[in-house]
């Protein structure tokens, strides 16, 4: 029942109990009716003393004012309401925006939250939250109502509690240690960089952050310690990733999903790419426009994740042929190159062809399974093209492309 519509019934059936015993005053010759009416009557000014008294004696906060977490992982933030009266505070009508995990909700939404506060106490509420994207989230608390005892009467204060909530992308292969399952070489990361040069130059000892596949085993033995072979570290194994970050659906569930899987995707093939010793460019539309950055080393990689761990969750404005036309002419002879796009459409076709992409065989093009392109489209690239088409399987509730 709405908030206003309850206090309405109370204020009414409050109404009706004093005017009966005001007429029973009449009726009844008696003390005690009159007793009881001013009993009546002063119980509000009572209870709406009492109502003033802990408005200024609760004090709320929240903690932490920051919390950082993965998709899908349940977690929280406390909201502390502290009572420096006497008198318990019940209810306590918390408005903000709020999720509610038993109805699947994906979103924080606008929700009050019933709670009390002991006297001379502090009370702490959970507020819990799950969510399935990645990105940078705030909420907020901006209004909180206090009843006096007859819940006849209320007093309401705005505000401005928050908390910022970053869920992170997934991250996980390789691991910053460089361990590797013997299943590795069939990961879909592996295999969509499995083209790239393995022309090795020189020998090293381990250091942490090599591939275990880079080992050389034999030599190793012999020495007594991990020797590892040097991929060799020249322009021809530096790659340019292209991430489609435009596409839109209209389910708003896969649009953001598709988004997700790109920004994920661009990770795990960047990281592999970096662990086996070479260079990377990535290239994608963000609030600013489309966007470059060059990755040499593995430390510039904290950075790349941060940015897509941010980047807006809503489809970019530029459609992802622009970007490919825009940067397509750095490209060089010896680039790797690797498209990534959930969608694929007739201008982008035409542009890997205009370009001359299309014609090379050091270009991936990388699809997933939620999004059925057209088998026509499929025998093009694969009868008409050069393309290596590589086809991702996302439609697991655990998706994970490495």
């Amino acid at each position: 029942m709405p908030e206003g519509a309850l206090m309405k019934e109370f204020r009414i059936f409050y109404g009706v109990l004093t005017f009966i015993m005001f007429i029973m005053c009449f009726v009844y010759q008696s003390r005690l009716m009159p007793l009881l009416l001013l009993v009546l009557l002063i119980c509000p000014v009572f209870s709406i003393v009492v109502m003033v008294i802990n408005f200024f004696a609760i004090k709320l906060k929240v903690e932490p004012g920051e919390a950082v977490a993965e998709k899908f992982e349940e977690c929280g933030a406390a909201l502390e309401i502290q009572n420096r009266f006497l008198f318990p505070v019940s209810p306590i009508r918390i408005i903000g925006d709020f999720q509610s995990l038993t109805d699947n909700e994906i979103e924080f939404s606008k929700k009050a939250l019933l709670t009390h506060a002991s006297p001379l106490s502090v009370t702490k509420v959970m507020l819990p939250f799950r969510l399935p994207f990645r990105g940078d989230y705030v909420v907020r608390i901006y209004e909180v109502h206090v009843y006096d005892l007859l819940k006849i009467f209320r007093l309401r204060r705005k505000l401005n509690l928050s908390v910022r909530i970053v869920v992170l992308p997934r991250d996980k292969h390789p691991n910053e240690t460089g361990e590797e399952t013997e299943s590795d070489t069939e990961s879909p990361a592996s295999i969509i960089t499995g083209h790239m040069s393995n022309v090795f130059n020189s020998l090293r000892e381990y250091r942490e952050g090599d591939s275990v596949r880079n080992i050389h085993w034999k030599l190793s033995a012999k020495q007594d310690e991990l020797i590892v072979r040097q991929p060799e570290q020249s322009v021809n194994n530096s790659a340019v990733l292209f991430n489609d970050f435009s596409a839109k659906f209209d389910d708003d569930f896969l649009t953001r999903r598709m988004i997700d899987a790109v920004l994920e995707t661009a990770l795990a093939v960047t990281k592999k790419i970096l662990l086996d010793g070479s260079s990377v460019i990535n290239c994608w539309q963000g609030s600013q426009g489309s966007e470059k950055y060059e990755l040499t080393e593995f430390s510039d990689y904290e950075y790349l994740y941060g940015a897509f761990t941010v980047l807006p969750q809503t489809p970019s404005e530029k459609g992802f042929d622009e970007l490919i036309v825009l940067f397509s002419p750095e490209i060089k002879e010896n680039h790797t190159i690797y498209v990534i796009t959930p969608l694929l459409t007739e201008p982008l076709l035409q542009t890997l062809e205009e370009s001359g992409l299309a014609m090379r065989e050091d270009v991936t093009l990388i699809l997933f399974t939620a999004v059925n392109a057209e088998q026509e489209v499929i025998d093009f690239i694969k009868e008409k093209t050069k393309i290596n088409l590589v086809i991702i399987n996302d439609e697991s509730t655990h998706f994970n492309i490495e």
